[in-house]
């Protein structure tokens, strides 16, 4: 069993029941607490959740000499301004922002991962990656995102580097047949062949360290491409609308339809919730693994991300309907990073999100010759 988050009960937010901002405490977040269903900061709009004072609420964060650009993204139950975040020195420390957005076999994916203020503040690194490939086959695309235990803040995030890379490279040879036959076992598949990688990759060159020093959760995501020279349509009948997920951990999957969210994984559990039982690397994946068929009927994008951002998805109104508006169309990296910058009571663990859209997109800009 390792350490990894607090959280309180879960029940709807409401004014009354919102507390004084929770400090982080050293496992990588605070206590996940209820905010206020009208926070006095922010407005409704056509676009979602805002801070109406971004400009000086950002100027008001800047007491120690650097600049930042304002955001709009809201801000929800009483916050403490921010001090100067601490870069790590860990020579296994992650980039505190990674972001991408771009093309992949005709779909659009875009990401971002930011540390969580937890580290920033203790100048301990973040823990989670994020990966993404296309099968060889064309079948499909694959998306994966891994967070590294806090408990273990000099390696787990090396251990979900390696985890993330292996994955990926292990779910490049799925191919659309067998996964319309038997989709769980070939992701079940996957993550035995991860696993294996990460614990010869340790033995070989990582030595003393053992499994639980490189743990992580982990979700895979696979999702349906229509054949090459196939239409659209076709390509929808032919998968029956069905991509499929697999899970180690508390990560998560979700859809997004028309600012509308499902979840194939339940939330976690009511009550304390530090302890994270199931990760990788281990001995038996397969009994640790979860599996779950995720509807694309009518979806407009899905979106894979570790426990930090699934909390807030899962807990926070606002965080919702920021994010839906956010990812209302396919996003570049800046857009995608901005999505991550809210600030929430009780939310202090790194943030991760890895999306793609359902649709292709209408018209593709190319570089003359």
């Amino acid at each position: 069993m390792s350490l990894k988050w607090w959280r309180g009960p879960r029940e709807e937010p409401s004014a009354a029941t919102a507390g004084p901002a929770s400090p982080a405490g050293p496992s990588g977040s605070g206590a996940t607490a209820p905010e206020p269903a009208d926070a006095p900061d922010t407005q409704q709009d056509g676009t979602g959740t805002h801070d109406t004072h971004s400009a000086e609420v950002v100027t008001a964060e800047q007491g120690v000499g650097f600049a930042e650009l304002p955001t709009e993204a809201p801000r929800t139950g009483p916050l403490s301004p921010l001090p100067a975040p601490l870069l790590t020195g860990l020579p296994t420390g992650l980039p505190g922002m990674r972001a991408d957005g771009g093309l992949l076999r005709g779909r659009w994916i875009a990401a971002a991962s930011l540390t969580g203020t937890s580290h920033l503040l203790h100048g301990t690194s973040g823990q989670d990656v994020y990966r993404y490939t296309a099968t060889h086959d064309g079948s499909g695309l694959v998306l994966v995102v891994c967070d590294g235990l806090g408990s273990r803040p000099a390696t787990a995030q090396t251990g979900a580097g390696l985890l993330a890379s292996y994955l990926c490279e292990a779910a490049a040879h799925i191919t659309g047949q067998r996964m319309a036959e038997v989709p769980q076992d070939v992701l079940r598949e996957v993550l035995a062949t991860g696993n294996a990688a990460v614990r010869r990759h340790r033995a070989a060159v990582l030595e003393p360290l053992t499994d639980s020093d490189l743990a992580a959760t982990v979700a895979v995501c696979w999702l349906p491409l229509p054949a090459e020279g196939e239409g659209e349509d076709e390509g929808v009948a032919r998968h029956a609308l069905t991509g499929h997920a697999v899970r180690v951990g508390d990560c998560n999957v979700f859809t997004l339809a028309r600012g509308r969210y499902e979840a194939p994984f339940p939330a976690a559990s009511e009550g304390p919730a530090n302890v994270v039982t199931a990760y990788l690397p281990c001995e038996d994946p397969a009994r640790v693994a979860e599996y779950a068929p995720v509807a694309l009927a009518g979806v407009d994008a899905v979106v894979v991300t570790t426990d930090g951002l699934a909390i807030d998805l899962f807990d926070s109104p606002s965080v919702r309907t920021w994010l839906a508006s956010r990812w209302s169309v396919p996003c570049g990296p800046a857009r995608m990073l901005d999505s991550l910058r809210y600030r929430r009571q009780g939310s202090h663990d790194d943030r991760t999100a890895l999306i793609t859209w359902s649709a292709p997109l209408d018209h593709i800009p190319r570089l003359e010759p």
